[in-house]
């Protein structure tokens, strides 16, 4: 059993210019939080296995690779199936703050609107 404050966390992001903070892993699970300031947010990707985000704070946008929009802000909860595209925006003035989950290991292919796998695309750019 195992236990994080998630203020604690947000006031760690905020403190250090952290956008992504691992909380918990193992071989099929993961919790992160991640940290926007006004302006920031995710590139269009997806990934292979379903993802759960709960809005913290803030508020912003959660765009579909169709180019469908909708507003996300404090206390909504989001899924994303396998395989969904998306990118989220921090479209407000205060920090967007996210809950997210998702059922693979840390490590995961992220997959970018190009088909590319962009931690495999940085790993060979820095060989």
């Amino acid at each position: 059993m195992d236990f994080v404050n998630l203020g604690e966390k947000q006031s760690e992001a905020r403190e250090n210019k952290k956008r992504k903070i691992d909380l918990f892993g193992t071989d099929n699970f993961r919790s992160w939080m991640l940290y926007f300031v006004p302006g920031d947010g995710t590139d269009m990707h997806y990934h292979a296995s379903p993802e759960t985000f709960l809005v913290l704070e803030g508020s912003g946008t959660v765009k579909g690779i169709k180019g469908d929009e909708r507003p996300v802000k404090k206390h909504d909860v989001l899924f994303l199936g396998a395989k969904d595209y998306y990118q989220i925006t921090n479209t407000g003035t205060e920090p967007l703050v996210l809950f997210g989950n998702r059922s693979e290991a840390f490590g995961g292919a992220h997959i970018l609107a190009d088909g590319k796998d962009r931690d495999r695309a940085e790993h060979r750019a820095s060989d």
